[in-house]
This record gives structure tokens, C-alpha cells and sequence, in this order.
């Protein structure tokens, strides 16, 4: 089962926060954070653009500019990478998403 539905041809946008252990905030200055949505045999599917939220300590959205109808159906995966000012690279857990056709067209 996947973490998330995302029906393709609509605007992917996630919106994330990045959190210590104890589940507090962690503040994004200067930090590097990349992301990629790949299908079950790795094939990058799309890369995802990370941007810090003004004003909300340590939230952060992906989203993806272009048009997602194309997406191949099925499950995709994807995590984060945060890299900080002093090196340290924090992976998060992958994500699954499963693509789904839209019905309104």
C-alpha cells in the first residue's frame, strides 16, 4: 500500500517539515535539499523542486513544474535529502506514491 494517491495531470505539490528526534522543527538556513521521483527499476520519473516556506521554521515544499499527465501509472518512490551547513546529509524515509488516472478530464 502506498503513502500517498496522487492522480496524474494535476500539480504536484507536497508541503514537508523538517524535524529533530524529539520532533521539533529544524531550522532550513543555508541547508541543501534535493529530491527525485523514481519508478520501481530507478528510472528518474521527475525531479522534484525543493523551497523553503517563509516564516514556518523548518517547512519546506516539493513540488514539480511541469505537466505530471504523463506520469507512468503505478507506484513511484521518492525521499529527501537535506545537507547542512557543517556537511552532515540526513536522508528521510522513502515515500510511496501511487498514480492513479484522473476521471474529469
Amino acid at each position: 500500500m502506498a503513502d500517498f494517491v496522487f492522480k496524474r495531470g494535476t500539480t504536484f505539490l507536497v508541503t514537508c517539515i523538517n524535524q529533530d528526534a524529539q520532533g521539533a522543527p529544524v531550522d532550513l538556513g543555508g541547508a541543501v535539499i534535493a529530491a527525485e521521483l523514481r519508478d520501481a527499476q530507478n528510472a528518474l520519473i521527475a525531479p522534484l523542486v525543493p523551497m523553503a516556506v517563509a516564516d514556518q521554521l523548518g517547512t519546506y515544499t516539493l513540488t514539480y513544474p511541469g505537466d505530471t499527465s504523463g506520469w507512468p501509472l503505478g507506484t513511484l518512490r521518492t525521499d529527501v535529502r537535506i545537507s547542512d551547513l557543517n556537511g552532515t546529509i540526513k536522508q528521510t524515509n522513502t515515500v510511496t506514491i501511487t498514480i492513479v488516472d484522473r476521471v474529469t478530464q
